[in-house]
């Protein structure tokens, strides 16, 4: 796959309705990008075995699709969930999106493969344009990461040094990313609330791919982003400042797409291996946005998001100032969350406990004006998450 300015990406194309098939051709057409949205190459196919034959061609040439569209009816032929099959078999790095008509994908006869779930999205017809391109956009870019990430993720456990060689590798791969995103950022520059659109679309997938992977904590990100964000109005940061941290707080837990999913969702006490596991995902957010050139430090913030202010905390052992204000907010705003939430392992503590635990440790592990303004939105304020 050639690449020129920007990253390229193949996009796989089934439905027996050749009207359907040229909507994808324009709406992924070069002649309609959007600033910040990738280039995409598309390939059409009328059937679901023609779709199978093209991934296999596609692995065999070393030219690997990030996206596939399928149509859940495609007579005569094999319909979309048997082609759906056929294709993660072959290459399960590919993210499926299966189109169709039915109103629900629950009660139906529809069945999803549960050995991947994780790559199957569903769309109902008839679709906007702008869905189309927000999935395309951000499973493409979700693709490229975890295609960078392979090799880490699956000798995790057992391969720590060589671990470190690939992170070397994949940020090789970002400095190139972040010249090939030059471009890119002169049109950022020039029309800001339209990126801005796509930016925050991107965003709302990445968290989503997450939860994905940790179902029992569906809407952390989003409910720690809210409490983030009352926090730093309160303590007076800056409008851009709040608008920051909100978008590190919706994805500070992306380095946990590297983990694997039976650790997220483990009922039971974690050993000391696994929970070394999860306590990489903060350097694993680092590596997998340090690359993107946001307006805003992202990387650095959800670096940081679990150190501590007597430097008790990971992956840095980073202390008071050293640690920037908007990862001091995001670890206050975790924890309530976290502490007030039903996990696997346990069930929910309470707001109480969880205001309790912040009150204790204030100006120890946890920034004083970040506690006393965290205390004043939920005494005063009456705050409360929503889900």
């Amino acid at each position: 796959m050639k690449e020129s300015n920007n990253k390229h990406y193949r996009i796989l194309a089934v439905d027996d309705d050749s009207i359907i098939l040229d909507l994808y051709k324009r709406i992924l057409s070069p002649d309609n990008r959007l600033p910040a949205m990738p280039s995409f190459e598309v390939k059409c196919c009328t059937q679901g075995d023609q779709a199978v034959d093209a991934v296999k061609i596609s692995l065999e040439e070393n030219t690997p699709y990030a996206v596939a569209f399928l149509d859940l009816n495609m007579p005569p032929g094999p319909d979309g969930q048997w082609t759906a099959d056929e294709i993660h078999r072959r290459d399960p790095g590919i993210n499926i999106v299966m189109v169709t008509g039915y109103r629900s994908t629950e009660n139906d006869s529809l069945q999803t493969p549960s050995n991947f779930s994780d790559k199957l999205l569903y769309l109902q017809k008839p679709f906007h344009p702008q869905e189309i391109i927000q999935f395309s956009t951000a499973l493409s870019t979700k693709w490229q990461a975890e295609r960078q990430l392979l090799n880490l993720h699956s000798e995790l456990e057992s391969l720590v040094e060589k671990r470190t060689a690939e992170l070397l590798e994949s940020n090789k791969l970002l400095k190139n990313e972040i010249e090939n995103r030059k471009q890119i950022q002169l049109e950022l520059e020039q029309s800001f609330e339209n990126l801005k659109k796509v930016m925050d679309a991107t965003i709302q997938a990445i968290g989503l791919t997450v939860e994905k992977r940790d179902p029992y904590t569906s809407g952390h990100q989003m409910r720690v982003a809210k409490l983030t964000r009352a926090i730093a109005e309160t303590i007076g940061l800056s409008e851009d400042q709040i608008e920051g941290v909100y978008v590190a707080a919706s994805i500070h837990d992306i380095g946990k797409i590297s983990l694997p999913a039976e650790i997220l969702s483990k009922p039971i006490k974690l050993t000391e291996i696994e929970i070394s596991l999860i306590q990489a995902h903060a350097q694993a957010g680092y590596d997998i946005l340090k690359g993107i050139d946001f307006p805003w430090p992202i990387a650095d913030i959800i670096l940081q998001h679990h150190e501590r202010m007597d430097g008790s905390g990971y992956p840095l052992g980073l202390a008071g100032d050293r640690i920037t204000i908007e990862a001091r907010i995001i670890s206050v705003a975790d924890v309530v969350e976290t502490m007030s939430s039903h996990r696997p392992y346990r069930p929910s503590m309470g707001i109480d406990k969880a205001l309790e635990e912040i009150t204790r440790h204030s100006g120890t592990l946890y920034d004083a004006d970040v506690v006393t303004a965290c205390l004043k939105i939920f005494n005063e304020q009456s705050f409360e998450f929503s889900n």
